[in-house]
């Protein structure tokens, strides 16, 4: 998940020689002149800024240095497909029983660990078991879902989990990586996090880390990859300070490719997308950053004032100006270019004139002094959010619209621990600009079912809806993948017709890759490593 910190120069006209590092053919050491010489290695190398800490699938969502290198060395029993589409991974297949309660996964035959000891249920047993330790210092969520299944080794190639509950989402969860019980099994929860392992992991993934420094990590293709071996033979992450330096980097043809966590102001990207031997890919987020509407408090709780309201806020204009076309449109509460997605709030468009006739027809008429009111009452909003520099300049674009309109409209920041322990949780606001990050299953329930209308719960808006309420229920007990979308289809239609939040954009991350480098798509990311979904497909000219 990407909700977790995020210089001008020159492009010289040798950057090109940088892109492909093709090593020379050398040749063994045989008198016999009809020895075949061994195939070149294909290296590509890449910057990011930040480093390393804990290369383990336990820890690595606290550090996105870390997730990058864990999707490169570690497999899980599924993989994310570009859109999130639940795909087999270390498992070749599973069944799921008629009550949705006990999923059986086959495991694929004949894998290995990078240090040759094959791979079996004992590790998928392990790993998980190692989550649901009291004493993990894991990512919570990922703890407390485990904590409410079982595992059990069926076989060497079988492992069978059992839910407490019907939980369609899990499957999604379940591309954590596994670790190697053989390397691993003797380690309580403190020496697993604390150890040596961590710097010097062993996966069963596309790639094995061979030299790990404060300046890079090294890492060659697994020749025993149960997907087959990656066509890139050598991966290169080079480490940098920040983003500046690693601009720098690619600048001066240090490295062919670059990832950028935090925004890039207008020239730097100009000058990327300008030159010709890089290609420029904006890769989005499924995070997205809400408007969200207390539907509990007058006058609010009309749905056609905030339909109203949806027709005020011009999402297209933020997009475009405050966030220098470095988003898209959020037309949904369910994350766009996932499976799942409908861009059914694509019909609020930017439209002050039917946003005046909403209000209208309501009975919030404007009056002499310039404010709506109804049976003599005005209507005033405030919008509140952290003090995040954009975030805070869209609150206030908004509120400078809504005042025209004839709703004053306030606007105040707070810290985050403050906004949320004395606003948010409590659902002490009338408007509030926040984020929102369903992780890697696009299911809304935890944002928008009664049930978490409470205090610690994600409803925000504290929005309520029989219809909605059987809709997400339903949804995320049912495990047929068509049978899932159509009611996610359903939920946002309600959901467009109720407006219960105003889901605004998604930020766009910058991902530079050498024109040499081929099949390179542009997946939606969940995370920073959601790049490497294909990785093993990346080839380069001539390799």
């Amino acid at each position: 998940m990407i909700s977790k910190a995020r210089s001008r120069w020159l492009l010289p006209a040798t950057v090109a020689s940088g892109i492909v590092i093709l090593a020379a053919l050398w040749y063994t050491t045989s008198h016999s002149s009809h020895a075949n010489p061994p195939a070149p290695v294909v290296t590509y190398s890449e910057g990011v800024a930040g480093t390393f800490s804990r290369i383990n699938p336990l820890y690595d969502s606290f550090n996105e240095v870390d997730s990058d290198l864990a999707a490169l060395v570690f497999s899980g029993l599924t993989r994310l497909g570009p859109d999130g589409t639940v795909l087999p991974d270390l498992a070749e297949s599973w069944a799921i029983s008629d009550d949705g309660l006990t999923y059986t996964f086959h495991l694929r035959p004949r894998v290995t660990w990078h240090d040759g000891e094959p791979f079996t249920a004992d590790d998928v047993v392990f790993t998980y078991s190692a989550i649901q330790d009291p004493n993990s210092r894991g990512e919570p969520d990922l703890e407390e879902l485990f904590r409410n299944l079982s595992v059990a080794k069926i076989d060497d190639e079988t492992v069978e989990i059992r839910l407490t509950q019907p939980f369609a989402p899990v499957l999604a969860h379940l591309t954590v990586g596994i670790l190697p019980a053989h390397l691993l099994k003797t380690l309580d929860a403190d020496a697993l996090y604390s150890g040596p392992f961590n710097q010097r992991p062993v996966g069963t993934g596309p790639f094995r880390l061979t030299d790990l420094s404060s300046e890079h990590a090294v890492l060659d293709a697994n020749p025993s990859y149960h997907s087959g071996e990656p066509n890139v033979r050598r991966f290169e992450l080079r480490f940098y300070p920040d983003e500046p330096s690693l601009l720098t980097a690619l600048k001066d043809g240090e490295v062919q490719g670059a990832f950028f966590r935090s925004s890039l102001n207008g020239d730097d990207r100009q000058l990327l997308e300008s030159n010709a031997n890089w290609q420029v890919l904006h890769l989005p987020s499924t995070t997205s950053t809400v408007l969200y509407f207390n539907v509990g408090t007058p006058p609010l709780q009309d749905r056609k004032i905030r339909q109203a309201l949806a027709h005020a806020t011009d999402r297209m204009g933020f997009i475009a100006n405050v966030l220098q076309g470095q988003a898209v449109p959020a037309n949904s509460p369910i994350p766009a270019g996932t499976w799942s997605y409908s861009a059914v709030l694509d019909r609020y468009t930017y439209d002050l004139a039917e946003a005046a006739r909403l209000l209208d027809e309501e009975g919030w008429i404007m009056q002499p002094n310039g404010i709506r009111a109804k049976n003599g009452q005005e209507m005033r909003l405030s919008i509140i959010t952290n003090e995040d520099s954009q975030r805070l300049a869209i609150a206030q674009a908004i509120g400078q619209t809504w005042t025209a309109l004839g709703i004053p409209t306030e606007v105040s920041a707070q810290g985050p621990t403050t906004l949320l322990r004395d606003f948010l949780t409590p659902r002490l606001f009338l408007v509030a600009l926040y984020g929102f990050d369903g992780g890697p299953d696009p299911d809304p329930y935890p944002a928008y079912h009664t049930s978490q209308a409470r205090p610690g719960g994600g409803n925000l808006s504290g929005f309520s809806s029989p219809d909605a309420d059987l809709l997400l229920q339903t949804a995320r007990q049912i495990t047929d993948v068509a049978s899932r979308m159509a009611l996610y289809r359903q939920f946002q239609e309600v959901f467009a017709s109720e407006v219960p939040s105003l889901p605004l954009y998604h930020r766009t991350f910058t991902y530079v890759v050498g024109k040499h480098l081929q099949g390179v798509g542009q997946p939606v990311l969940f995370n920073s490593s959601s790049r490497f979904t294909d990785v093993r497909e990346w080839r380069t000219d001539g390799g």
